[in-house]
C-alpha cells in the first residue's frame, strides 16, 4: 500500500513539474533567424514588409545618385516597399560578404529579408518594377 501511495505521489510530482515547465514556455518570444536573411540591424534601417531595395553605392559612383532617385520613387509607388542605401566603402565587410563587386548593385529582399533578386549596375525603371513584381507579397496583417 505504501509503495502505491509513493508511486502516485511520484507521478503527481512529475506531472506537476511537466505542467510547470510547459506553462513557462507558453507565450515566450523566441528570436528566429532565417539563414541568409539580412536583418534591420545589419542593414541599419527598417525593411519594408513586402520588399526592400538595398542599394550599395560609393561616393565616387556616377550612376548611384540617379539609381537612388529611381529606386526611391519606385519604392514609394508600392505599399510595403522600402529603399535602403548602404555606402560600400563604409560597410566593406558587408559588401565582401554579399559579393558586391561594383556599384551600384541593388539587392531585392523579400518580406523575411532574404535576397530574391540582384541587379548589378544601374537598373531601368522596368527592371526595378519587374524585381518588385517577382517578389512574393508578404502578409501585411502579420508582417512586422
Amino acid at each position: 500500500m505504501l509503495v502505491r501511495v509513493l508511486v502516485v505521489l511520484a507521478l503527481l510530482a512529475i506531472a506537476s513539474l511537466a505542467y510547470w515547465w510547459w506553462s513557462r514556455r507558453q507565450g515566450r518570444v523566441t528570436r528566429v533567424d532565417i539563414p541568409g536573411a539580412l536583418t534591420p540591424a545589419v542593414l541599419g534601417a527598417p525593411r519594408g514588409y513586402r520588399a526592400t531595395f538595398v542599394q550599395f553605392s560609393t561616393p565616387v559612383c556616377a550612376k548611384c545618385p540617379p539609381t537612388r532617385t529611381l529606386l526611391t520613387r519606385v519604392a514609394a509607388e508600392y505599399e510595403g516597399v522600402s529603399h535602403v542605401e548602404i555606402d560600400a566603402s563604409e560597410r566593406l565587410e558587408l559588401a565582401r560578404e554579399l559579393d558586391i563587386m561594383r556599384t551600384p548593385t541593388t539587392l531585392v529582399l523579400d518580406t523575411n529579408g532574404v535576397v530574391v533578386a540582384r541587379i548589378s549596375g544601374a537598373p531601368t525603371e522596368a527592371q526595378a518594377r519587374e524585381a518588385i513584381e517577382a517578389t512574393p507579397p508578404g502578409d501585411s496583417e502579420y508582417a512586422i
